[in-house]
């Protein structure tokens, strides 16, 4: 149970409750398989690894708003990307990482969420189906509308009494509004409604009657109805096709959570649950103490902890906040948290008596998955602690790009705004000619001018064009015409103040950030330099040319169509799809 809880694998509820060889570095040798790109050291990089990088890489650019398109894309950088990726894989295996309790702990916790997600597959998702007709008939009972009225009351001898009246041929109207408990603005009239807005029963009797019919004496939660169906409308087929695929769904997703709770029952009838009661109920769900050695329960003999307990206990406190906690609310709090334990811990056992790392995909899956914790680990462990900086190193580093810290610089300006270019080349002319600015300003300018009050704005505030024109002006300096939008603008500079250097220990943190990052980059490049010299690498010249031609004349057919490739694209067309 520990491993599996560390994580918390909340996807379970959602599921069931809805060595390196030394050689020399070759670039040449051909492969005779045209699905292989290279071979490193013996591994295979094959084609759906780099399609793989390729859809990572459009999706980052789409995340950043960087360029979408494949032109953006350098194939022979990926393969080399990929190459040095596997040369960190490898040397990780080789350095032993993979024995890092933390690496086999994520590893762990992946197969069995894995695992649990084939297991839904298996026992749940192809066990169900939604047929045309099911989907057909939900839609004739449940788009399906009746107008209907009601004489409501509280009171059973009352009801009787209406019945009996309308029985002996009392006008339903009339009664109702003389009578009826329950009016709204149009009497008892609750004009035309669909299933699954009412009351169970209510729904049931009205959806019973044919046109024109009253029904016996409903009696609901709120009390006692007599129900008169005024008339029916049959679910028009033409609406059918519009909202087939949502029927389909929301069927499918009952059905779902029908087999996923029939094969927890399942799970529970083979299994030997053992629960210490009394231990249960004594517990506090707010509690945060807890004791691994209290056991609680047993699910075939593993056991369910104290700690166990609190920690999905925990999840639930939010919910809890303002109840009242008395005993038969603890028992029946607890008793779904020990059963949510419960749930868990079946499915996770029963996953993993798959053996499902067996099947040849499932365990590549994982391998994959190794990988990329492996190549995370190394840079973390190998890579990370030779880029840190010493005291001496910042100091020197600040040193040496002071300039590139200092405080923004703050300007003061008065502006005129112009309607159009010719206007303000005139005025620009006046101004160099020797006219006054704030003169000329209170003439000419279509906006009030910036006047008076030393209003004082940091540089980095203004648009890159006023930057520009103001960052070299000298004070009392008039600006060239700026194009700000649709106008022209001409500014006065009046006053400049600020730029000057920040102090070290105001910057230290983004020192630290620029040097780590550029002896991480040196470092890594370093080691994986020297794992090549060390290494064998193949590359399949011949497929890497043919893809390198193809991929251009795709990425040209797209630019000239305008087409930019999506991450969704990629994915169900691949970025080679046009090859075979």
């Amino acid at each position: 149970m520990k491993k599996f809880f560390k994580k918390r694998i909340n996807l379970i509820i959602l599921i069931f409750v809805v060595s390196v060889n030394s050689g020399c570095f070759l670039y040449s040798v051909p492969h005779d398989n045209s699905s292989i790109i290279a071979n490193v050291n013996g591994y295979n990089i094959s084609l759906d690894e780099l399609e793989e990088k390729l859809v990572d890489i459009h999706r980052i650019k789409q995340m950043t708003n960087l360029e979408g398109k494949a032109g953006g894309i350098d194939i022979d950088k990926v393969i080399e990307e990929l190459i040095n990726e596997r040369l960190i894989i490898q040397e990780a295996y080789r350095v032993e990482l993979d024995e890092d309790p933390f690496f086999q702990a994520k590893v762990n916790d992946y197969i069995i969420s894995r695992s649990v997600i084939r297991l839904r597959q298996e026992e749940v998702q192809d066990k169900i189906n939604v047929t045309e007709d099911e989907v057909y008939g939900y839609f004739k009972k449940y788009y399906e509308e009746i107008k209907i009225r009601q004489i409501f009351t509280k009171d059973r001898k009352k009801a009787e009494k209406f019945l009996n009246l309308l029985r002996k041929g009392e006008d339903f109207a009339e009664l109702e509004k003389a009578e009826s408990e329950l009016l709204n603005k149009e009497g008892g009239d609750l004009s035309f409604i669909k299933r699954g807005r009412m009351d169970q029963t209510f729904e049931d009797a009205a959806f019973a009657l044919n046109e024109g019919e009253t029904s016996d004496i409903v009696e609901t939660s709120d009390g006692f109805h007599i129900i008169k169906l005024e008339e029916k409308k049959h679910a028009p087929d033409e609406m059918f096709e519009k909202v087939k695929n949502s029927i389909k769904k929301k069927l499918l997703k009952e059905k779902e959570q029908k087999r996923s709770n029939d094969y927890i029952a399942e799970l529970k009838n083979k299994a030997n649950i053992w629960i210490d009661t009394e231990l249960l109920y004594s517990r506090s769900p707010d509690q945060k103490d807890c004791d691994n050695n209290i056991i609680i329960a047993k699910v075939n003999d593993e056991p369910i902890d104290d700690c166990d307990f609190i920690k999905e206990a925990r999840g639930r406190r939010s919910k809890l906040r303002g109840d009242i906690l008395n005993k038969e609310k603890i028992k029946k709090v607890n008793s779904e948290i020990l059963d949510s334990l419960i749930i868990y811990e079946l499915v996770e056992q029963e996953a993993l008596k798959r053996n499902y790392l067996n099947d040849p995909l499932f365990k590549n899956n994982i391998e994959e998955y190794k990988g990329k914790q492996l190549l995370n680990l190394f840079k973390q462990k190998i890579i990370l602690p030779r880029s840190i900086s010493s005291e001496d190193e910042l100091v020197e580093y600040y040193k040496t790009h002071k300039d590139d810290f200092r405080k923004d610089y703050e300007v003061w300006f008065s502006e005129m705004v112009l309607q159009t270019l010719e206007s303000a080349e005139a005025v620009l002319k006046e101004l160099r000619e020797g006219a006054d600015f704030e003169f000329l300003a209170s003439k000419k300018s279509v906006m009030a001018m910036r006047t008076g009050v030393n209003v004082w704005i940091p540089l980095g505030r203004l648009s890159p064009d006023m930057r520009m024109a103001i960052i070299d002006l000298e004070i009392g300096g008039v600006s060239d015409i700026i194009q700000d939008s649709r106008k022209y603008k001409i500014i006065k500079l009046k006053g400049k103040r600020g730029g000057e250097h920040k102090k070290i220990s105001s910057v230290k943190h983004r020192i630290k950030q620029i040097l780590g990052k550029s002896k991480f980059d040196n470092w890594l490049k370093e080691y994986i330099d020297k794992l090549r010299n060390v290494s064998q690498i193949d590359i399949n010249k011949k497929v890497v040319n043919e893809l390198r031609e193809r991929y251009k004349i795709q990425v040209d057919r797209l630019k000239t169509e305008g087409v930019a490739l999506s991450s969704q694209q990629l994915r169900t067309t691949g970025p080679f799809a046009f090859m075979f």
